[in-house]
């Protein structure tokens, strides 16, 4: 599975590769641009799903992208 996403800052609107956390959700990150933080949205899952090219790695595993039935195995 993908552990990197095309990550497009909603702000400035570029993009730029990012290793994506595969242990957590990641809801904000900096843009290493514009120095941004960009946010994920309430109905969004994350950063990644948001605003990537790509799913996040949870998802990738639980074909998932709602929050409310996403579960988190640790």
């Amino acid at each position: 599975m993908p552990r990197t996403t095309l990550l497009t800052c909603p702000h400035c609107h570029t993009s730029h590769e990012e290793t994506m956390i595969v242990n957590r959700i990641e809801r904000h990150v900096r843009c290493n641009d514009c120095h941004t933080d960009i946010v994920a949205p309430d109905e969004a899952h994350c950063v990644w799903c948001a605003y990537g090219d790509t799913p996040c790695y949870i998802v990738q595993n639980q074909a998932s992208c709602n929050p409310v039935t996403l579960r988190i195995e640790h």
